[in-house]
């Protein structure tokens, strides 16, 4: 015989009602959106929400310029728009993590580390480039975003390539050229296989020259497959940053959405969903800086 409860609830069913059930309160966040004023994470964890830096001001203006406040820069190829941050505003812990790792780096004794490891850590961060892609899609589509993090007297800046349009890709891939000519070691997340050879693709396509193919290029993946692999769930870069960082992200946009996203600002000027592709990969970039810092504090990139 049913219960009471589970035939009352049949019958409001069949009314066309479902009744008012008991729902547990969803769980707090751990974490005020990024910078915020926030209280002390719990578990440990800390959650990154989507950039928002619209105002009542501009409401009713979603142009590039008034979401994403950066400058044009012209080359031999072309005008393109850079968004310039300090790596700091992403991750305020930083400069601590920095002065930690330097003395680690600096100790007298250090473990035998392969070749390319040693590379790295002797050229970090002074000379060490990090690199995360945006694309119109799969191999051989347009590259219309290219991340950056590289060292400058005043720290570490973000440097974020745009292409407002399809024409400007050559330009961007111009301005790259510079960047990678000012390193030493080139650090990627799955670059060998997509990023890189994506780069090398395109200036191709554009008859531009290949650029720097004997450049020492660490590829994050290789390394946290080999490290991490038993640790957890997988080694795509997001659990890394969930298991290893201690972060998650609240309404990021997937990257299966970036590419429509893209297409309908080059259609409309609508730079909303520009800028949460933006900040998708400004995260990207600082789990990458992150999980390296890691790999050369604790020695496992032997």
């Amino acid at each position: 015989m049913l219960s009471e409860e589970i035939r009352a609830r049949l019958e409001q069913l069949n009314r066309g009602r479902l009744p008012d059930l008991p729902v547990s309160a969803p769980p707090a966040p751990l974490l005020a959106p990024l910078r915020t004023t926030a209280p002390e994470p719990a578990h440990g964890y800390s959650v990154i929400a989507p950039l928002r830096r619209t105002t009542a001001a501009d409401a009713a203006d979603f142009t590039l310029k008034t979401l994403l406040p950066g400058e044009e820069l012209g080359s031999e190829r072309g005008a393109h728009y850079v968004v310039r941050e300090s790596l700091d505003r992403f991750w305020p812990e930083l400069p601590k993590y920095l002065e930690r790792l330097s003395v680690r780096l600096g100790e007298p004794e250090q473990p035998a580390r392969r070749p390319l490891a040693q590379q790295l850590a002797d050229a970090f961060p002074s000379r060490t480039l990090f690199l995360d892609l945006e694309t119109c899609g799969l191999a051989g589509a347009p590259i219309f975003l290219v991340g950056l993090i590289r060292a400058t007297p005043d720290g570490l800046l973000l440097d974020q390539l745009l292409a407002r349009d399809y024409t400007e890709e050559q330009a961007i891939l111009a301005t790259l050229e510079g960047y990678v000519h000012d390193c030493d070691v080139l650090v990627t997340f799955n670059g060998r296989t997509f990023d890189w050879p994506m780069v090398r693709d395109r200036r191709a396509f554009h008859r531009l020259p290949d650029v720097r193919q004997e450049l020492p290029h660490v590829d994050l993946l290789i390394h946290a497959r080999r490290t991490w692999r038993r640790q957890v769930p997988n080694c795509r870069l997001q659990t890394l940053e969930r298991c290893l960082c201690r972060r998650t992200r609240q309404g990021d946009i997937p990257g299966s959405q970036i590419p429509a996203a893209y297409h309908a600002f080059v259609r409309s000027g609508d730079a909303r969903q520009l800028r949460d592709i933006l900040h998708h990969n400004a995260l990207d970039l600082v789990t990458l800086a992150q999980l390296t810092m890691r790999m050369l504090g604790e020695d496992v990139l032997k």
